[in-house]
């Protein structure tokens, strides 16, 4: 029986070794960070998200969203199965852009004029698309 208790510790700390060389690898992301501008003039507090592109071959299941800031300067960051961190993913993603002033509008109140071309708002008519690649960039966004 003390030859049991002995090695019990050792299998312990070889199933803990196990689990994490064996979980599962988290793909390849690209850090981006740029400016978002229309009319050659920084725009702030615009959510942009890059969302992988499946009709360029890209069917990576995240996101990498940042918000710009005075500046109007964004950082992507992404969320995977319970890491984050900086990046998009690596492929060619469509781009996306929210002015972040009509998600606060109360009932009734007159609409802000818009900064940008309402197509920018959604997946399927937006027109940015960009390749990111591993590393560190900067992709700047000019909205019309």
């Amino acid at each position: 029986m003390q030859h049991n208790r002995d090695f019990l510790p050792m299998g312990f700390f070889l199933a803990v070794v196990c689990l994490s060389g064996c979980a599962e690898k988290l793909p390849e992301f690209g850090q981006v960070q740029g400016t978002v501008t229309a009319k050659g003039k920084p725009l702030k507090n615009i959510i942009i998200t890059f969302m992988p592109d499946p009709t360029q071959g890209n069917e990576l299941p995240y996101n990498g969203s940042g918000q710009s800031d005075d500046q109007g300067k964004y950082e992507l960051r992404y969320g995977f199965k319970g890491h984050e961190g900086v990046g998009a993913a690596i492929g060619w993603n469509r781009a996306v852009a929210i002015d972040t002033r009509y998600s606060s509008i109360p009932q009734g109140a007159p609409l802000p004029p818009r900064l940008f071309s309402p197509e920018y708002s959604g997946i399927a008519t937006t027109p940015l698309k960009f390749e990111v690649k591993p590393g560190p960039q900067t992709i700047d966004i000019e909205l019309k």
